[in-house]
């Protein structure tokens, strides 16, 4: 099953040069992307994540782990539009106020 990668921020390699190919894209675009895809999650953020897993209807874990990204991986970029007063304002959050990025890694 092919893997999607979920961000919340545009990540480069620290092993390898690499290049990335990025586009905006819907949440729809997002959505039926993601669907028949396994997901790896790195979201660090609970509240981020429970905000993904209302938006896109299944679950998005919260992982605090570091990601390297390899030639051939995919990933999303969510990005809030809005900066957060305080982190608890994430609860406030509509899907309105996240935009997101299709990231395509290859060798350089």
């Amino acid at each position: 099953m092919e893997i999607v990668v979920l961000l919340n921020a545009l990540i480069t390699s620290s092993r390898m040069p690499i290049t990335l190919k990025t586009q905006p894209v819907s949440l729809g675009f997002v959505k039926y992307y993601t669907r028949d895809k396994a997901i790896r999650s790195y979201i660090g953020h609970e509240a981020t994540a429970q905000l993904l897993t209302n938006i896109l209807g299944r679950e998005v874990p919260t992982n605090r782990a570091m990601y390297d990204p390899m030639p051939g991986d995919k990933a999303i970029v969510v990005r809030l539009k809005k900066r957060l007063e305080k982190p608890e304002d994430i609860k406030s959050v509509k899907e309105e106020d996240v935009e997101f990025l299709l990231v395509e890694y290859s060798r350089y």
